[in-house]
């Protein structure tokens, strides 16, 4: 039955690429139709592989593209500037001096200020997963459960990387005006480590309204914040989670936040080895102060390698996610 089925797959790509051919050739379809039969036999791996290959790039790509940030996704709560990548690279520029107001002027012809905007060029740093043998590739073609299966494989690895690099990316180094970095000052949980409290939260809030940070603010908590706070008043933050917001923040929890150093209340650079004073964060921020940018997505295939007796498979994806201005960050750190 699978061998059936499969051949009837073949014959019906064959006449679908003989209708193709003849339509833009002008060849008659008995000779396209011929042409492309031939083709299908050619082995895989000639000229980049056989017509009818096992894994097919132009099935697989658009399925691990589809959703990559859902829509509850902290990441999606950033500015997209895919749109503006260029041979994987994003040109932005950053804004130079605001204008100054007048006010009631008599004075004419009013002064010119000058505006130097600074250009820059990023280019989207690489993330390759490391490749898996796929020993029933034909099967996972035909199969869409065990595609989907191998796909959503590939997509929550390098959307779990990226987001873990983005909010990094987006968390403070340290204090100051634009980038408050708090310290917690809850009760000791019994290890050394202040819990958070609500009032710390609403401080960040404060910080924030005090240099008129727009209102599209995120707060992501550390999965032992967010108990900090439901130990606190369970009550209370479960009317925050049905609303989905605390404080004007929109509220959010991720495992793999950035760590800062309790000494120091700086953050650690990423992938930095673990020290006796690291510490977990909490991150916020506005919408409009942060990027994330997506670029060229790729498979790469090797088919049946005779040492794995199958099919060898990795993917490549390019992409960034940087605050815009180095304002509108900010972060809660345990004490």
């Amino acid at each position: 039955m699978k061998r059936f089925l499969n051949l009837v797959f073949a014959m019906l790509a064959v006449v679908l690429a003989a209708v193709a051919v003849s339509n833009v050739t002008g060849l008659s379809f008995t000779v396209a139709a011929v042409l492309m039969l031939a083709l299908s036999f050619v082995p895989s791996g000639v000229q980049g592989g056989a017509l009818f290959a096992g894994l097919n790039k132009e099935i697989w790509l658009p399925e691990i593209l589809e959703g990559f940030f859902p829509d509850d996704s902290f990441l999606k709560r950033s500015r997209d500037l895919s749109a503006f990548v260029e041979n994987d690279k994003i040109n932005i520029a950053e804004a130079g001096i605001l204008p100054d107001v007048l006010i009631n002027n008599t004075t004419y012809p009013i002064p010119v200020q000058e505006r130097d905007d600074l250009p820059h060029a990023i280019e989207l740093d690489y993330y390759d997963t490391k490749n898996i043998v796929v020993r029933n590739a034909e099967a996972v073609e035909l199969s869409y459960d065990k595609r989907q299966s191998v796909i959503e494989g590939f997509r929550r690895q390098l959307r779990e990387t990226f987001a873990k690099k983005a909010i990094h990316a987006y968390a403070p180094n340290s204090n100051g005006q634009y980038t408050p970095v708090l310290a917690s000052t809850g009760q000791d949980d019994g290890t050394g480590r202040k819990k958070l409290t609500f009032d710390d939260v609403l401080k960040l809030f404060e910080l924030f309204n005090m240099v008129d940070i727009p209102d599209d603010r995120v707060l992501v908590l550390h999965p032992k914040h967010q108990a900090d706070l439901m130990a606190e008043d369970l009550k209370l933050f479960k009317e925050v989670m049905r609303d989905g917001e605390l404080f004007g923040f929109r509220i959010f929890r991720f495992s793999k936040m950035p760590v800062y150093d309790k000494s120091t209340g700086t953050k650690k650079a990423f992938g930095a080895a673990a020290g006796s004073n690291d510490t977990i964060a909490s991150v916020a921020w506005s919408e409009s102060e942060v990027m994330r940018a997506l670029g060229t997505f790729d498979l790469f295939l090797k088919e049946r390698d005779p040492g794995h007796r199958g099919d060898i498979m990795g993917m490549q994806m390019r992409g960034i996610a940087l605050p815009l201005r180095g304002k509108g960050l900010g972060a809660i750190y345990s004490g």
